[in-house]
């Protein structure tokens, strides 16, 4: 009786056993990097740790490549099933904070069918002509706005370069050392060498402003309840007061530090504003205006205030990027609420300290419309409390690293729950102080 059940489940796994390896080679260069990074994070040596990423992940890159080309189109949903929950699990960790916990395994599952659907077009058919352009179609290809996922991702920590066309002589570079006869290898080591060239391996850069990156370790859980939130700004306050002793001219605190709609809370609006008369201070919290609420960058200069609202929300973590009459009773499921957060309308830069930065929150930081006008600076504010423990700060760096090689940017990021740093286009980049 139980035959007819049994069937297509044996049918199930044997499929995605033999899918496995071909997803492990596909998901050694975002995997090996968390590896690399979370020892760098924990044991210090990071810079160590991070060159050994660089060197194996030009091994690592080609072979994700490779596996793409290679997996048997019979397995493309599979692979793509188990590639998209070995990329994105995490993504529903934020439910765990949310009206409906219960809903993480069948986000991660959700996560798994979704890039299922995607590659099993992209894998219909074995040849290599159809492979090549469906590996390229794949930075293209963006689920409900989700612009994680893009071979060129591969390489930011790589020997090659990650613009088009290094991406392209990497890939048939691979093919050609795969399947070429001797001339069609020699032809494949030049293609490489091209993309190797495109390259900026060094850099040494000076540092715009005297900055302070916080770091900080908030947990999710209870951070908006009142007693928490009186002790997390006593917190903040304390880090401005030691930065200012420090003598830095600008402290960055991470996306909400101050868990609260900051616009309307008048007294701690006067003490920022005091405080900004001995350093630029930029920091993160909620912003209500007309009933519409904002995640927002609040910039204290001298006395002054300026505030930027995030223009690019998360898909399902800040927005439902579905039909209103869909997306509302899913936003009351998800988050207790009917009503999404609002946004700003385009990307925002503001002056600090004479210099130009483009704001950036969390997510939008990790999108390419924010670089599209290839922006000098960017600070950049993150809460990775949400997905902790997981993959996703070191997903996110990865991102960071390859719009600052595409775009020529330097990104300063201050982060909750996962290190701050800067990222430049550099390959290996040093920083020195701002001369004076």
């Amino acid at each position: 009786m139980l035959a007819p059940f049994l069937r297509p489940t044996r049918k199930f796994l044997e499929k995605s056993k033999k899918s496995f390896f071909f997803v492990f080679l596909f998901l050694l260069p975002i995997w090996s990097g968390a590896f690399f990074f979370a020892l760098g994070d924990s044991g210090g040596h990071a810079r160590g740790f991070e060159t050994t990423y660089i060197i194996l992940n030009s091994i690592f890159a080609p072979l994700a490549i490779f596996a793409f080309l290679r997996v048997p189109s019979s397995l493309g949903f599979y692979f793509g099933f188990y590639v998209g929950i070995g990329l994105f699990y995490w993504v529903g960790f934020s439910f765990l904070y949310s009206p409906a916990p219960y809903l993480l395994p069948i986000i991660i599952i959700a996560m798994g069918v979704i890039y299922g659907v995607v590659f099993w077009p992209l894998l219909w058919s074995e040849h290599l002509f159809f492979r090549i352009p469906a590996l390229f179609l794949l930075s293209f290809i963006h689920p409900f706005g989700f612009d994680w996922l893009f071979g060129e991702e591969f390489l930011a920590y790589s020997i090659f370069g990650v613009g088009k066309w290094s991406y392209a002589c990497v890939i048939l570079g691979v093919v050609l050392l795969y399947k070429g006869g001797k001339g069609f290898k020699i032809l494949a080591v030049f293609l490489l060498g091209f993309s190797i060239s495109q390259t900026q391996f060094m850099g040494k850069y000076e540092m715009p402003l005297n900055m302070e990156l916080t770091s900080t370790s908030i947990g999710q859980s209870g951070k908006w309840e009142g007693q928490n939130i009186q002790e997390i700004i006593k917190y903040n306050l304390s880090l401005i007061r030691e930065a200012v002793a420090e003598r830095k001219e600008v402290i960055v605190l991470p996306e909400t530090a101050f868990p609260l709609a900051l616009n309307l809370q008048e007294d701690l609006l006067e003490t920022l504003k005091k405080m900004s008369a001995d350093i630029g201070i930029v920091v993160g919290a909620m912003r209500v205006q007309d009933l519409q609420i904002y995640n927002s960058t609040y910039i204290f200069e001298k006395g002054r205030l300026q505030i930027l609202d995030k223009v690019i929300l998360a898909p399902f973590g800040e927005r439902i990027p579905l039909p209103k009459f869909i997306a509302k009773p899913l936003q009351k499921l998800f988050f207790g609420t009917e009503e999404e957060l609002s946004q700003a309308s385009k990307a925002q830069d503001f002056v600090l300290g004479g210099k130009v930065f483009r704001n950036a929150i969390c997510y939008e930081g990790t999108s390419s419309l924010l670089y599209e006008d290839h922006p000098k600076y960017v600070i950049m504010i993150s809460n990775n409390a949400w997905f902790y423990p997981s993959i996703e700060p070191y997903f996110q760096q990865i991102l960071l690293k390859f719009y600052a090689r595409k775009y020529g940017t330097i990104t300063f990021h201050s982060a909750n729950f996962s290190p701050s740093m800067v990222i430049a286009p550099a390959l290996f980049a040093t920083f020195s102080s701002k001369s004076q």
